[in-house]
């Protein structure tokens, strides 16, 4: 196994304890959608997958995006608005891989994976304040 790819996995489980330990619903759920991507995302086949538009990575970043969506659509925390936000972005570079051609490989590649460290980040820092509420503050209700 890569380095970096070891060192994803490490920060992916440490999130997933770090909800499981101190978060509330809201945390776990964002990081078991975080963990599912991840995980659905393993199981795809890698041999030159970065040379073209790759559909079935596209697919799983399109269902992470549905979750982190849902999830800031009935979650009363402000946190999953960041990481729709961030999953939103990776979409984008899909989106514009798929529009010009002559994007590289590795960026593309290295672009679609290191854009779920912040979104890891904040799930693992919104689980770990949660007891005070310093960045899982509710969201202003429109009245």
């Amino acid at each position: 196994m890569e380095p970096h790819v070891a060192t994803y996995y490490v920060i992916l489980v440490a999130t997933v304890f770090a909800a499981h330990w101190r978060g509330k619903s809201c945390e776990k759920a964002g990081a078991w959608i975080a963990l599912s991507g991840s995980l659905f995302t393993s199981t795809v086949a890698w041999g030159g997958i970065w040379e073209a538009f790759a559909v079935p990575v596209f697919i799983i970043d399109l269902m992470v995006l549905a979750g982190f969506w849902s999830l800031a659509l009935f979650s009363s925390r402000f946190w999953p608005y960041w990481a729709t936000g961030w999953q939103l972005v990776g979409l984008l570079v899909h989106i514009q891989r798929l529009m010009f051609d002559d994007i590289l490989a590795k960026p593309y590649g290295l672009l679609s994976m290191y854009i779920a460290y912040p979104i890891l980040l904040v799930i693992l820092l919104s689980s770990l304040h949660s007891k005070t509420g310093a960045i899982t503050q509710r969201v202003p209700s429109h009245r």
